[in-house]
């Protein structure tokens, strides 16, 4: 892989989704971007709580990378709009702390997109200090751990009007969520956050969501445990998680350098080796009806670390052929600021073209991978070998170094 070429094609994707930020404090949506933008239709919908976050990931990244307080100021408008999401309502207990999906009027909240909203406040701490965006987070964290999972795992969706009710599936998708309780535990020093956040989820992740092959099962019946398979258009099986598991694997990894187990990693070394048996011969992957594009990037991070840490020439080879599919897939022939360095959609219907319109999943899970396969920042979010490892504080104080008591 070229790594040179990496940060200009980062710098021009990220521009993008620059370009499409609402920066108007007179505007309720000061701080969202283009979630979907369709050049066909002139389809233009702006993010919710975890597409406003996971640009929130690539602004700090980039942030971290040029030092430039344009991209922070961007974070803080991002993150400013997913405060406006947060239930604050202490009359309702069972939604205090949440997560509403798209707009301060939503009735919904998804756990797995609530969490990215939650997620990016810990890293705009990170980057910032202010002690409101971790507090934000850990209030968030406190209702999830109550209300929003069930036996060790995410519910699927939550509503706060009286007339639904909540859906209890367990999906694959969830998995990512460990993650966020990892990046919580590292800046709040609180182990409930790894006891009854991403140990269960690790667990059960691996024990009950792959197949003897490698495979990903999609979702499993809340109660009984059993594989569910859904017909309908919008069903996980028919869209794009069987082959974009949003970094489920990647909280593997991690699990298996905080517990120093290897069989999270075995896992996800054997997802790899799925991912590989069903690329496509041009880099991308086919769910038999369209291509999931979002796939590409999150394959290319799992080949790389992957490949590199077993030393495994089959993954290696598809990361380098991943790598080159990414690149081809940013649009750098267009004149449409909203097209010009985003990478292919997922196409909505037959008649659309991929390269005339983008997801702000692709594009931003994209600059994500190109900044971990380029590798030039430390404790960025995802884990992963340019993160400091955690250290138990009894082996940093000793008699040399004694901890610091004052009273």
């Amino acid at each position: 892989m070229n790594k040179e070429i990496i940060f200009e094609r980062i710098n021009l994707a990220v521009d993008n989704m620059i370009r499409s930020q609402i920066i108007d404090r007179l505007d309720a949506n000061s701080g969202r971007t283009l979630r979907d933008y369709n050049a066909r239709t002139g389809m233009k919908v702006y993010s919710g709580n975890w597409c406003t976050g996971i640009f929130m990931a690539c602004l700090l990244a980039m942030y971290k990378r040029t030092g430039k307080a344009e991209y922070l100021d961007r974070a803080e408008h991002a993150g400013h709009y997913i405060m406006s999401l947060q239930y604050l309502d202490s009359r309702d207990q069972r939604h205090y702390g949440m997560f509403r999906e798209t707009t301060p009027q939503s009735e919904e909240c998804l756990p797995r997109d609530a969490v990215t909203a939650a997620w990016c406040l810990v890293w705009l701490y990170e980057a910032t200090g202010k002690a409101e965006y971790l507090d934000r987070a850990i209030l968030f964290a406190e209702w999830h751990l109550k209300y929003g999972m069930t036996d060790g795992w995410p519910l699927y969706a939550v509503f706060t009007a009286p007339t639904n009710t909540n859906y209890y599936t367990k999906g694959s998708f969830q998995s990512g969520t460990g993650l966020f309780y990892y990046d919580l535990f590292l800046h709040t020093d609180d182990p409930r956050y790894i006891e009854f956040g991403l140990k269960p989820i690790a667990d059960q992740y691996i024990e009950k969501f792959f197949r003897e092959d490698g495979g990903i099962i999609c979702e499993i019946g809340i109660f009984n445990g059993k594989e569910q398979i859904r017909t309908s258009k919008d069903s996980v099986e028919l869209a794009m998680h069987a082959f974009n598991d949003d970094f489920g694997n990647q909280m593997l990894m991690a699990a298996s350098d905080l517990f120093e187990d290897d069989k999270y990693r075995a896992q996800a070394r054997k997802f790899a080796h799925w991912l590989v048996r069903h690329q496509s011969a041009d880099g991308n992957f086919f769910n038999g009806v369209k291509y999931v594009t979002s796939a590409v990037p999150q394959a290319l991070m799992y080949f790389d670390e992957l490949g590199r840490y077993y030393n495994d020439q089959v993954l290696l080879d598809a990361a380098e052929r991943t790598f080159k599919k990414l690149l081809d897939m940013q649009i750098l022939e267009s004149d449409d600021p909203c097209l010009y360095g985003a990478f292919e959609g997922m196409p909505y219907s037959s008649e659309d073209d991929p390269r005339r319109c983008t997801q702000a999943r692709t594009n931003a899970y994209s600059i994500i991978s190109l900044f971990k396969v380029e590798g030039r920042i430390k404790d960025f979010w995802l884990g992963g070998e340019h993160n400091k490892k955690f250290i138990d504080p009894i082996f940093v104080y000793n008699a040399q170094n004694p901890y610091p008591f004052k009273y």
